[in-house]
């Protein structure tokens, strides 16, 4: 998205958080270095992230896909929604009108690895049914309302991701 000053502070956000907001996703470049930031601070110190114990205090996983075009292993911190044994994930890009590198990677390599705390597990990824994305969206901005207002910011509709654990890694 072009322009940022255009999107409109929700009530639910203080001037301070919403200046700060504006900050951190002010350029998809800004928010792949706070990504790789967040990566080394999750491997340093993994333990309760994957139950919200983080700094960001939302359950929060480790993402490795392959690289489309690379071939080498790339690393995200995400957010992410426990749905039974499912894990679910939204490509969100803080609304920006292309998807994250990492939903890319999914789709040419849906096998993928996924980090929980200091566990380690194999799994593979697909998109959500449309019966899926009805039923998850308003869980899903519930944990992070952040997605909605995201979502509101381009015609891009968020790709979400179900990802299915396979064993241990």
């Amino acid at each position: 998205m072009p322009n940022r000053d255009s999107m409109v502070k929700p009530d639910f956000l203080t001037d301070d958080e919403w200046a700060y907001l504006k900050d951190q996703t002010s350029s998809v470049g800004r928010i792949r270095s706070d990504g790789k930031a967040d990566v080394e601070a999750y491997l340093a110190n993994p333990e309760g992230r994957a139950e919200g114990k983080g700094p960001s205090g939302l359950p929060t996983l480790l993402l490795t896909t392959v690289g489309r075009k690379s071939g080498q292993k790339r690393t995200v911190a995400l957010v992410f929604l426990q749905n039974g044994d499912e894990l679910v994930i939204v490509a969100s890009l803080a609304g920006y009108d292309h998807n994250p590198a990492w939903y890319v990677n999914l789709q040419a390599h849906p096998d993928c690895e996924v980090q929980l705390d200091a566990k380690k597990l194999r799994a593979t990824s697909r998109d959500a049914t449309d019966a899926e994305r009805k039923a998850l969206w308003p869980r899903l901005i519930a944990l992070l309302p952040l997605w909605d207002l995201f979502q509101k910011q381009t015609d891009r509709a968020f790709p979400i991701v179900i990802l299915t654990p396979t064993g241990a890694a």
